[in-house]
């Protein structure tokens, strides 16, 4: 084997050392899944990085703010590695690629394929929600973001389940939808724009019993911030 082949098997060794190095952060520091996505797409942003290959996208303030609000723990991850990651090549990344590496560990943390953009399409799904949810409840997005983590946590893997096309196939709690309808129309009527906005945009149906637990979640806020936000 001569030197530059040593030097590369050497180059190769050290990537991988801390790419381990990088997932072992994520798993203790942060608490996110150590899985092969996570191991692939650190690899990965590490090659691009060695090898100086561009990799900063321009990213809509929206999915800057849903990646800050929404997955401070991944971005807070990419922030850290990114260190780790100049330290090692001795030289600064361009000041936007916290947030492909953060793109990459949201994708790896919710075992999205980062071939297939997928990661963008959840991004982007999640904006059309919380876009369509404020203006039901006329509530800024910045609101929900700090002050609903439970309705933010459930946006989320609402979100999930419409892009990879997981249906409920459980039994609907009926009665609660038909209280809902007679009790709270106006909210009920609030969570059904958002069931026809998703099957015309997305092509899926959301279930009864999600309606019911969106219109709930509706009433609330409305309870909490009177008529002074009216719910269109």
């Amino acid at each position: 084997m001569n030197p530059i082949q040593l030097m590369e098997q050497s180059a190769t060794t050290s990537d991988r050392q801390l790419v381990r190095s990088l997932v072992t952060l994520a798993k203790k520091k942060y608490v996110l899944k150590e899985n092969f996505y996570l191991t692939n797409n650190l690899s990965y942003f590490l090659f691009n990085a060695c090898e100086k290959i561009p990799m900063t996208y321009v990213y809509p303030v929206s999915s800057i703010e849903i990646m800050e609000k929404l997955f401070k723990t991944e971005v807070d991850f990419s922030k850290e590695a990114i260190l780790y990651i100049e330290k090692y090549l001795n030289r600064p990344l361009k000041e936007n690629d916290y947030l492909v590496l953060a793109e990459s560990v949201i994708a790896a943390n919710y075992q999205l394929d980062i071939n297939k953009h997928e990661q963008e399409k959840f991004i982007h799904l999640i904006h059309c929600l919380l876009t369509q949810i404020a203006f039901c409840v006329s509530l800024p997005r910045t609101h929900l973001f700090t002050e609903e983590p439970r309705l933010m946590r459930h946006i989320k893997f609402l979100t999930l389940r419409i892009l990879k096309g997981e249906l409920d196939f459980s039994e609907s709690n009926n009665e609660l939808y038909f209280y809902v309808i007679e009790h709270h129309s106006r909210e009920f009527h609030s969570a059904n724009q958002i069931r026809v906005f998703i099957t015309e945009n997305f092509d899926f149906d959301l279930s009864n019993d999600e309606i019911s637990y969106l219109a709930l979640h509706f009433r609330e806020l409305r309870r909490r911030y009177g008529d002074k936000n009216q719910l269109q």
